[in-house]
């Protein structure tokens, strides 16, 4: 089967090359899809990252795939069922379900990462761009190993991004988007944050708290998340079924009290360690090493300041706490614009 996969992924390659697109070369054969495993997913992108032709390559691989007569059931999703915001062509050809993923142009993040990898490049070759300048002075400061280092090369880094099941410890490699090598082979990770960056993690298991039919799962991951933080499990369920007009009988959920421990436990694996936390400000730069004593900072003492359930006027759920360090918001929300959460973002408020 994986020449079949690698034979589609060069069809595809043929079909989308003269639109400035290919197969991602990280998967030329394609991979299990990323939400629905019953298809095989594959991910166009964009050759030139600046040169936006996603529009005119729609049309054209839908042409192309309905030209093909063993090509059955072509379909453009306008959300792919395994991506959060691009589009998709699905497909099945010989029994198989396959989803094309048209990933688009780079938003201004991933431009001012692309930029800030090229910037820092040319800071260690050079030494003349003062803005980098700054920023490798203040990371010299929060991290003394750092300082006693030659940098030789500077990348963004690539593969998985799924925290499950890594050690906190090594976190910094999985949440790190840019990796610093130094002249004795080792590797320093760059969480980097543009001025609007305020989200600083994602975290798994809010698509498991409700089933098909909207109702609660008390016993699912979603359901412990929010129960560590004294979330009340009814009032969400109300909520919903608020949005959705939905007037039925409902057991009591007992409701739990905020769980210090866990809570502390779960902004540890939010922030993870081991990597420089590098965000534009307004003005100038915020830049720290995250260790065990700055993760403890971080995590320690949390409060439950508000929370704020679903409504008419809003689908989210909102939990937001704080300690003497940071103001936090965790958002709990569906990232697909569909009805019920799939997805939780962690943020700072400063």
């Amino acid at each position: 089967m994986a020449d079949v996969f690698l034979k589609i992924g060069e069809n595809l390659n043929s079909m989308v090359k003269t639109k400035n697109y290919q197969v991602a070369p990280a998967y030329p054969k394609g991979k299990p899809g990323s939400n629905d495993k019953r298809y095989r997913e594959y991910r166009l992108q964009l050759v030139n990252k600046e040169q936006d032709t996603s529009k005119s390559l729609i049309d054209h691989l839908g042409n192309q795939l309905k030209r093909d007569p063993e090509i059955q059931a072509v379909k453009f999703n306008n959300i792919s069922p395994n991506s959060s915001k691009f589009p998709s062509y699905s497909f099945i050809f010989d029994g198989q379900m396959y989803d094309v993923i048209v990933a688009r142009g780079a938003n201004s993040g991933e431009k001012f990462e692309t930029r800030t990898v090229q910037n820092l490049d040319n800071y260690f070759k050079i030494r003349q761009d003062s803005d980098m300048a700054n920023v490798i002075r203040q990371m010299n400061e929060s991290h003394a190993p750092f300082a006693g280092v030659e940098i030789t090369s500077v990348k963004q880094r690539t593969g998985s991004t799924k925290k499950e099941g890594v050690a906190i410890e090594k976190l910094g490699a999985i949440i790190g988007d840019i990796v610093l090598k130094d002249n004795t082979g080792n590797e320093w990770f760059v969480s980097l944050k543009d001025v609007n960056g305020n989200t600083f993690s994602s975290y798994s298991g809010a698509a498991s708290l409700f089933d098909r039919d909207g109702t609660l799962q008390p016993k699912s991951a979603g359901a412990d998340f929010l129960n560590s933080f004294g979330v009340d499990l009814n009032k969400v369920q109300a909520g919903f079924d608020e949005r959705g007009n939905i007037n039925k009988f409902r057991k009591t959920i007992p409701v739990s009290k905020p769980n210090s421990q866990e809570i502390e436990k779960i902004f540890n694996r939010a922030w993870g360690m081991n990597y420089f936390y590098v965000r534009r400000m307004s003005s100038g730069w915020k830049v720290f090493w995250l260790d065990k004593s700055k993760l403890d900072m971080l995590c320690r003492g949390i409060k439950i300041d508000d929370i704020r359930y679903p409504s008419k006027k809003s689908k989210q759920i909102t939990i937001l706490c704080s300690n003497n360090v940071e103001d936090y918001v965790i958002e709990i929300r569906n990232s697909k614009a569909q009805e019920y959460p799939n997805d939780t973002k962690f943020k700072v408020k400063k």
